[in-house]
């Protein structure tokens, strides 16, 4: 019954294309709210009101990463998913070339967003204490 159930299953197109741009668009969103957070939260002075010792620039910065890290994860997560059911299917219907390549490629391209999205937040940590 369960394998009746895999072979029968198609991801729909929208979890298809989240699983190939899903941590792009994190990724472009951290890339840029990183920015903005930085050069006006030090312009503006925000970054000498503490909070249990970290300064609140290094607060946002930290808040940006895990919300932008999270859907990148996620993207990963699902094309992870589902390159391994289309393996199984591949044999079944050979058709949907197309479909298969999103989540195929999607998987590691996104991978490589969550390390870049962490990477990218290292530096906040040089940040605790004020900018």
């Amino acid at each position: 019954m369960y394998s009746e159930a895999v072979h029968t299953f198609r991801p729909g197109t929208w979890r298809r294309w989240f699983a190939f741009v899903g941590g792009g668009i994190a990724w472009t969103f951290h890339l840029l709210a990183i920015y903005a957070i930085g050069e006006f939260g030090c312009v503006s002075g925000f970054d000498e009101k503490m909070y249990s010792g970290i300064s609140g620039v290094a607060w946002l910065l930290i808040l940006v990463s895990g919300l932008s890290i999270i859907p990148a994860i996620g993207a990963t997560f699902v094309g992870y998913v589902d390159a391994r059911r289309d393996r199984r299917q591949a044999e079944h219907s050979p058709n949907n070339e197309g479909e298969r390549y999103l989540s195929s490629f999607g998987w590691p391209l996104n991978a490589l967003f969550v390390l870049i999205i962490f990477v990218e937040s290292l530096p906040v940590f040089a940040y605790l204490g004020g900018c």
